[in-house]
């Protein structure tokens, strides 16, 4: 194509397409023609219609620009081959139908596990729920983690931001979502975070009493896109109202928490934006939130203390690495159908009583 360079040529359209996808076509539009002199106007137009219709037509053809470095991976239509039993709207409960915290999964919901699209509330809400099971009922390093769904920051925000008279009553009524779990005695709380077309990570690190410091709330971002000033303030107006309704039902003796830090939490929260590893593509921000998760868990110390933040930066794990759980989550997933479907067909071939 005129000499360009196929490597160059993907990455500009690649970038085109996040900035498209993040800011909209007509606001994309407007800033490119403020930005350009009357001079150049007609031809920029014309450049950036040749590029809009180039991008529909890759969308309206499913053309995915895939890296190198990137897995390549089996659409969802060969699965529904492997899985001739499994229509689109098969389900599944994980780990269970009984479990309380159990997550509905259609096989439909597999094709945001396809090359170039992004993950779903939930697959990544199984994905958590599977980091959850892998661990044993008498790991207590596990015990001390508590992890939030993807549907639970929007109701934060909701509760932190409210301005009516009920404040409290509400916030009582938001409690529900941690309903029997003390946050501030966990070591860590996890809390993904989606927001325009994006997903980040945000870690709660509680600190030993004997640390005689305050939590760290980290954020994790892949493409940096989400700002942590913000996250930040939602974080720790929530941690600030939770602190006030425990002021008057718990003693600070029974928490995890220094005495002196404990009397000044709000003003004792310390808050870091994390360097981490950066997705090469603008689709896999859900799988490194995930994989941001499962490294974690992995090398984290049983309370973290501020020199332990050196385990992370940009060398932390090599990008490939997190796009790569696109195939372990869906290979998770047709195992978990396979299982599924084998249950129901023996049951139904065996002999009634």
């Amino acid at each position: 194509m005129l000499g360009y360079h196929q490597d160059e040529f993907r990455n500009t359209i690649g970038s085109l397409l996040l900035v498209i996808k993040r800011v909209g076509r007509l606001h994309f539009i407007l800033f490119m023609t403020q930005m350009m002199t009357c001079q150049a106007l007609v031809w920029a137009l014309v450049m950036l219609m040749f590029a809009l219709g180039l991008i529909s037509y890759m969308v309206e053809q499913d053309v995915v620009f895939e890296y190198e470095d990137e897995p390549q991976l089996v659409k969802t239509t060969d699965l529904e081959v492997k899985l001739p039993n499994c229509k689109r709207d098969a389900r599944i409960y994980y780990p269970s139908r009984d479990d309380p915290e159990s997550i509905e999964i259609c096989f439909g919901d597999i094709d945001s596990l396809a090359p170039g699209t992004f993950l779903t509330s939930q697959i990544m809400n199984f994905y958590i729920r599977y980091l959850q099971q892998q661990a044993s009922p008498t790991n207590r390093a596990i015990r001390d983690y508590h992890f939030f769904n993807t549907y639970f920051y929007p109701k934060l925000k909701e509760a932190v931001s409210f301005k009516g008279s009920d404040k409290d009553a509400l916030f009582i009524k938001f409690r529900r979502w941690w309903k029997g779990v003390s946050i501030f005695q966990k070591a860590y709380v996890l809390i993904p975070i989606n927001e325009d077309f994006h997903w980040s990570l945000i870690i709660i690190c509680i600190p030993d009493k004997e640390d005689e410091s305050g939590p760290i709330i980290l954020h994790l971002d892949s493409l940096g896109l989400h700002s942590s000033r913000s996250v930040f303030s939602n974080i720790i107006s929530y941690m600030s109202e939770e602190w006030n309704y425990l002021n008057q039902e718990v003693a600070a003796s029974d928490l995890p928490i220094a005495d002196k830090i404990w009397e000044n939490l709000p003003i004792m929260i310390d808050e870091k934006t994390i360097a981490v590893p950066q997705q090469k593509n603008y689709h896999d921000c859900g799988l490194f939130v995930l994989f941001f998760m499962e490294r974690f868990i992995e090398e984290a110390p049983q309370r973290l203390k501020k020199k332990d933040l050196a385990m992370f930066g940009e060398q932390w794990f090599r990008p490939e690495e997190a796009s790569s759980l696109r195939v372990k989550i869906r290979n998770l997933l047709i195992q978990q159908f396979q299982s599924a479907s084998e249950a129901i067909g023996g049951s139904q071939s065996s002999p009634s009583s």
